[in-house]
């Protein structure tokens, strides 16, 4: 992914934006990190889980089911999912994280959603300013910056509950095999909640998780499991000529761990 820029008058003020006609720009993304409030959403529409970063656990939409593949989107960019995750919903605006719980708005400047105001031509339309007269975002900017830093926060709250869940002891790998019957491949690097463990919490575990959202969570999430029969489907009939035997989500880093770097 091109590299993210936070946005300032200085830098962006020449620029023009655009909006997306396609998710074309999705192709690529296996994973997307999902808030609390979209989970419910998110759950009736595609299958959610957890990755390990680091010393941590990250609440994502599973979109597809080897790096670089997103299989929720058709050639033609059209979105396929009922959900679609809101990370997206900014584009070719994301939040990138400045520290623990602050996100800062950022453009993807490569983006062909973003030129210099000079290159838009005469009749075009749909391009917009960045910036007012007065260096003030520009209305429709600043609702959708508005509503990334709502998202912000959502996903704040949900590494919050997952933080919870890995107190506990609640996440384990989730076996998925996906491929031909005689040809299996083992999907590694994702994680679910163990249902066997919740089952074993006293009422004050539970009450704990009920009061920062974990126990919500936790039952949305294993809901969301039903529609993993359906995208080992689709990669099924995409992988049929393959020779891949085992996809690992990320790459092994020197301490045993699985590196996310483009998340």
């Amino acid at each position: 992914m091109s590299k993210l820029v936070p946005i300032s008058q200085k830098t962006h003020a020449g620029l023009r934006w655009s909006r997306p006609t396609s998710f074309r720009f999705t192709a690529s993304d296996h994973l997307m990190p999902l808030g609390m409030k979209e989970m419910q959403k998110a759950a009736m529409a595609l299958p959610a889980g957890f990755i390990k970063l680091e010393d941590k656990y990250l609440l994502i939409a599973i979109q597809g089911l080897r790096n670089g593949e997103n299989l929720v989107i058709e050639d033609s960019g059209n979105w396929l999912a009922a959900h679609l995750p809101d990370a997206y919903q900014g584009w070719p605006f994301r939040m990138a994280r400045i520290d623990k719980d602050r996100y800062q708005v950022c453009i993807q400047e490569e983006s062909e959603l973003v030129c210099d105001a000079e290159d838009v031509p005469a009749e075009a339309k749909g391009w917009r300013r960045f910036f007012d007269e007065e260096g003030n975002l520009e209305p429709m900017l600043a609702d959708l910056v508005n509503k990334m830093r709502q998202h912000a926060a959502d996903l704040v709250a949900a590494e919050r509950a997952t933080a919870k869940l890995a107190e506990l002891e609640l996440i384990k790998e989730w076996e998925i095999t996906a491929g031909e019957e005689e040809s299996p491949v083992q999907v590694r690097g994702l994680y679910t909640v163990d249902q066997e463990r919740l089952a074993q919490l006293d009422g004050e575990s539970l009450a704990a998780m009920r009061d920062c959202g974990a126990l919500y969570l936790t039952y949305v999430q294993l809901l969301s499991g039903h529609h993993m029969p359906a995208l080992v489907e689709i990669a099924r009939r995409r992988w049929k000529k393959t020779e891949e035997r085992e996809l690992d989500f990320g790459e092994i880093d020197e301490t045993g761990n699985i590196s996310f770097d483009n998340l």
